[in-house]
């Protein structure tokens, strides 16, 4: 009787883990709203050799020594798909100012977005905050957002203060 789910249960790694009742799944989302997140545009390559940015933002720093960051991807998204082909992605922080380009990435126009290359190659914003590049390490699949763990190999200075997404008056989480 102790190992049966029931609706209001967590299981993780095979236990069953009691939660107290149900969730009111309204308080759940405001609630994980909250959680600051940074605004980033994610530089890749597609197999035949374009720049593919994308949007995103979970990122956090997970090791010193080794220095590794994490990031979840959307499952899928071409950008990881990018990831796992090359093992490499880059990561602009976006700064004070650069809503537009934030838009112009999400709407696919990255021929308008001013970018720089790292020393692999990879598109950095040209007049972003500072940027990261970084090396595929691990992957954790479980979740509709892969975690994708990997080394920094490489950092760049920017202009101004990076900005989180809810300056922007967005929100991703919940």
């Amino acid at each position: 009787m102790a190992d049966e789910a029931y609706p209001h249960d967590l299981i993780s790694h095979g236990a069953v883990w009691r939660t107290g009742g149900a969730m009111d799944k309204k308080v759940k989302k405001k609630v994980l709203q909250q959680i600051p997140y940074g605004a980033y545009i994610v530089g890749t390559q597609t197999e035949d050799g374009k720049d593919w940015l994308m949007f995103g933002t979970w990122l956090m720093q997970t090791s010193f020594k080794p220095t590794l960051v994490a990031f979840a991807f959307r499952k899928d998204s071409r950008t990881l798909a990018n990831v796992r082909r090359s093992k490499s992605f880059a990561v602009s922080f976006l700064r004070e100012g650069m809503q537009d380009v934030a838009e112009l990435v999400l709407d696919g126009a990255f021929e308008k977005v001013k970018t720089e290359r790292t020393a692999s190659g990879l598109p950095v914003l040209a007049d972003g905050a500072g940027w990261i590049d970084c090396h595929l390490v691990e992957q954790i699949p479980q979740g509709d957002h892969p975690i994708v763990l990997a080394e920094v190999s490489d950092a760049g200075p920017g202009k101004g203060k990076p900005i989180f997404l809810d300056s922007l008056g967005w929100h991703y989480g919940g």
